[in-house]
């Protein structure tokens, strides 16, 4: 035993949590921690800023499961996160943030970079407090980890004063708790678990819907098996998407749950991703069961017919259980094959898109070559509007949990950068494809230099189309095309040029059939590459031009 300091603490107790990396940006009021690291099995990556030290560990629990760490310096250290955490914390997604503060014997007197922190970050965090003992650091973290992903998962902030952080005590007079949070997996009454495979069974047309929660549940084999049990369709979303592969027969997207007449959800809050629930997109007269561990989103802007708080794997296991014993039969092939001819027309319409040949590259059509290019257990992150999550989103097909990240219910541009790094640290052998809006790869364009620093090979591959494109496509609708001052950016701008001089390899695009060959060049090289590709900025993706038409009533002013 020797003397330790609150860092060397902080870092241990991480450890015991079974954290391998930290997100962080250097500053002297954590020098502590980063210095800790050193002497440590957890990896510390520094990024160029904060913000992408946040995306980062919200990256690491997307891809993961598991909660991500930031560490934050005081003041902008902290500021500088804060719109990371406020998306992680809509987006229902564990993260830890540990920032340090002014020293404690200076509070008031107006040191630098103070702030009344915890007070800034209560309102986007589930619990936010100050370390006041350096010994009682084992104890915080550990209640962290736990509060982070109990019930509803959100983010937690934790300060210390760099004081208390920098003091040093001997090493036997700290106890580190070894409780670790351990999955829930509690059910539901019998009687419940019958109601709902009885509304099930007398369906027609039933449909389950898998959202956010199930992944969290990490019940992705329960629910494959259970579809596959019963032949009832399926459809996944947001974070749940490939918990059933989204290439498999029973897998029909958004049509089905249009079409049913009993939707069984799974972990799904139902908000504006969802439709709010409401019709087109589910009808009215549907019945609803709905399955949470979080109780008030059952019933969210959807009142529910059945609704069972409990943990989405529990309840399935129950409901696979009962289904094997039901004496009724079933005969649901009828309503599979009018979602499959319903789904072939659609396909046959969108694939002319897709199968685009016309210049500039259609970004449809540059979603395909793209998606054509890759493994099928490559991993992709989509950062931006139109372009990415209008047009390659619903293009991609994920085979597992984890396989697609997306900001969320929040709508944060910028986070691709750090989704990607940390989707390359915790799968070092797997393809990472960044696909990006021009705009978007801007915010954080600088994540390149971190990536080439930790020897990150992640491929970006930018659809350039000179604008922020979602926003443009409103200001050309509702004001007219001459208006659009303020939305478009520098035509054929070379951020390729700029990630080579940042010491990785880059590429412009401009035909279609360059677009597979300088991909499969990115990914050959072994660095951090950028595939820079000009597209056409005419398209409207069917995912703008519905939100305009819904949100703003397609109405000119």
């Amino acid at each position: 035993m020797g003397m330790v300091n609150g860092g060397d603490i902080f870092v241990q107790a991480l450890a015991k949590e079974g954290v391998r990396c930290v997100f962080g940006l250097c500053g002297g009021h954590v020098a502590p921690i980063f210095n800790a690291c050193l002497d440590s099995p957890v990896k510390l990556i520094d990024v160029r800023h904060e913000a992408s030290a946040a995306h980062a560990a919200a990256g690491w629990t997307r891809v993961t499961g598991e909660p991500g760490v930031v560490i934050a310096t005081a003041g902008p250290g902290v500021t500088n996160t804060l719109t990371g955490i406020v998306d992680a914390y809509v987006a229902e997604c564990p993260v830890i943030v540990i920032a340090g503060r002014a020293p404690l014997s200076q509070f008031d007197m107006g040191p630098l970079q103070d702030l009344d922190q915890p007070r800034l970050m209560a309102s986007v965090t589930k619990w936010s407090k100050t370390i006041f003992d350096i010994k009682r650091i084992p104890e915080y973290v550990s209640a962290a980890f736990r509060k982070a992903q109990a019930d509803t998962p959100g983010p937690i902030f934790l300060e210390c004063p760099t004081d208390i952080m920098r003091h040093q005590v001997d090493e036997s007079e700290v106890v580190y708790t070894e409780n670790r949070y351990s999955e829930q997996e509690s059910g539901t009454s019998p009687e419940l678990i019958k109601q709902a495979i009885n509304l099930l069974l007398a369906a027609e047309r039933p449909v389950v819907v898998a959202g956010d929660g199930l992944f969290w549940a990490k019940a992705d084999q329960e629910l494959r098996e259970f579809v596959e049990l019963t032949g009832i369709p399926v459809q996944t979303n947001s974070l749940a998407r490939g918990a059933v592969p989204e290439d498999h027969p029973l897998d029909f997207g958004r049509l089905s749950g249009a079409l049913a007449d009993v939707v069984l959800t799974l972990g799904v809050k139902f908000d504006f991703r969802m439709a709010y629930g409401q019709p087109p997109a589910y009808r009215a007269d549907a019945k609803f069961i709905q399955v949470a561990t979080d109780a008030s989103t059952i019933g969210y802007n959807r009142a529910a017919d059945l609704g069972i708080a409990a943990s989405p794997k529990g309840v399935l296991k129950q409901m696979i259980a009962e289904i094997k014993t039901a004496s009724r039969k079933t005969n649901w092939a009828p309503w599979r094959d009018q979602l499959q001819a319903l789904s072939a027309g659609m396909t046959q319409q969108r694939d002319q898109l897709y199968n685009a040949d016309s210049l500039p590259i259609h970004p449809a059509r540059l979603s395909k070559e793209v998606c054509d290019s890759l493994n099928k257990d490559a991993i992709v992150v989509t950062d931006g509007g139109d372009i990415a999550s209008g047009w390659f989103y619903p293009w991609f097909k994920a085979r597992e949990m984890g396989q697609i990240l997306i900001s969320g219910p929040f709508g944060c541009l910028g986070v691709g950068p750090g989704f990607a790094i940390a989707a390359k640290l915790a799968h070092p052998d797997k393809q990472v494809l960044l696909f990006s809006g021009d705009g978007s790869f801007g915010m954080n364009a600088m994540e390149f230099d971190t990536m080439v620093r930790h020897n990150l090979p992640v491929v970006a591959v930018i659809a350039n189309d000179s604008a922020w494109g979602m926003v443009r496509h409103e200001h050309r609708l509702v004001y007219g095309e001459n208006r659009t001052d303020g939305t478009t950016l520098k035509p054929r701008q070379r951020y390729d040029k700029m990630i080579e001089a940042l010491g990785g390899y880059g590429e412009y695009v401009d035909r279609i059939e360059e677009i597979k060959p300088a991909l499969a060049r990115a990914f050959a090289s072994g660095l951090p590459a950028c595939v820079n590709v000009e597209v056409d900025p005419k398209p409207v993706s069917p995912l703008t031009s519905g939100w305009f038409n819904q949100s703003l009533g397609g109405a000119k002013s």
